[in-house]
């Protein structure tokens, strides 16, 4: 009897162990392996990259002769080394220029009355930062600083987030949308794939338009300029991933899903301002796309477009690099075989 039942626990173990062991419960172990390293290195990525912002060479304005510029810069760099690039301009009018045309984010004036031009919505940390510096030095003179906004942020918009979560919603947007159209359309011809892509970002950048400007009314008057950005940024994600599609598979939108999400979303500098990132995000964050059209999208709604057109010429690379080298793949891919079979005769003519 019991060696009848050490048989039979032994041969209950082996089936376990077989069914333990399967190939599918392999596969099952390993994809929530891999699902859960993404998780981390995604977390990992956003945290590392926005949990302690702090200013590197941010561009800001002092106005004054240049002895007095050079001596505010000096000041601060001691203060800060490397926190501030810092630009003399000769009148405050110089300097109100320099900031709606998005070549500094505030300028100081030390008066009488020492005062501070800033756009909150430019970015709303650094214009709480540059209060808080040039605070500073306003009550080594004994004065109050005279705050200015120039382009405040409007009610609908308080905390300036509007429109880094729309590039938000655009990422997630692009990569899946080309997932989803890839397996519908990777048996069928490649202008199929290209053109269903090209319909995803215009279609998507028209509903980014009618959600933030009609539906919900965030954003007022800027219909237009949202349509064009949102299509763009949608079109620099998505037809590069169709390109690693094409050359690599499905896998191919786990590249997508790594340069955009991972590493692009968290360099993107959309809840600060790219200069308050720590390097690597800084170095890499207006090269992606996500930092380009978090750039572009503030920019056109808050700025009439100043300081877009690097952001838009990124984003169009993007574009239009990732359809030539999908037909590039395409093709070689479709001619090889066709260069074999038209071989084929020649070396065997009965065949």
């Amino acid at each position: 009897m019991s060696h009848i039942s050490k048989a039979r626990l032994s041969g209950l173990a082996a089936g376990f162990k077989r069914t333990a062991l399967s190939p599918e419960n392999r596969t099952l172990v390993i994809t929530v392996a891999g699902v859960l390293a993404v998780v981390f290195i995604f977390v990992a990525s956003n945290v590392a990259a926005n949990h302690e912002p702090r200013p590197h060479d941010l561009p800001v304005g002092v106005v004054g002769p240049p002895q007095l510029v050079s001596a505010t810069a000096r000041q601060l760099d001691r203060r800060a080394p490397g926190a501030f690039q810092i630009l003399g301009y000769r009148s405050p009018s110089a300097a109100r220029t320099a900031i709606l045309h998005r070549s500094v984010y505030g300028a100081f004036d030390q008066g009488p009355p020492p005062s501070l031009l800033t756009a909150d919505a430019a970015s709303l940390p650094v214009a709480t930062l540059l209060q808080e510096t040039f605070g500073a030095a306003a009550r080594a003179q004994g004065a109050p600083l005279v705050v200015h906004d120039l382009v405040p942020l409007p009610p609908t918009d308080p905390n300036g987030g509007t429109a880094f979560s729309a590039t938000l919603s655009l990422i997630i947007a692009g990569v899946l949308g080309s997932s989803m159209l890839y397996l519908i359309t990777r048996r069928r011809a490649l202008a199929v794939h290209l053109s269903a892509v090209i319909a995803l970002g215009i279609g998507a950048g028209l509903l980014t338009a009618v959600a933030t400007n009609i539906v919900i009314g965030a954003f007022h008057g800027q219909f237009l300029p949202i349509w064009g950005v949102a299509a763009l940024f949608v079109l620099a994600v998505a037809l590069p991933i169709a390109f690693f599609q094409r050359l690599l598979g499905l896998p191919g939108t786990g590249v997508g899903l790594l340069v955009f999400i991972i590493v692009g979303d968290p360099s993107s500098g959309g809840s600060t301002a790219p200069q308050l990132l720590p390097d690597p995000w800084r170095a890499i964050s207006q090269a992606l796309p996500p930092g380009a059209a978090a750039t572009a999208m503030r920019d056109v709604v808050y700025f009439h477009g100043y300081g877009a057109t690097r952001a838009l010429i990124v984003l169009g690379i993007y574009a239009a690099l990732g359809a030539i080298l999908a037909i590039i793949t395409d093709r070689i891919r479709t001619g090889a075989p066709a260069a074999t079979s038209g071989g084929q005769p020649a070396d065997n003519p009965a065949r």
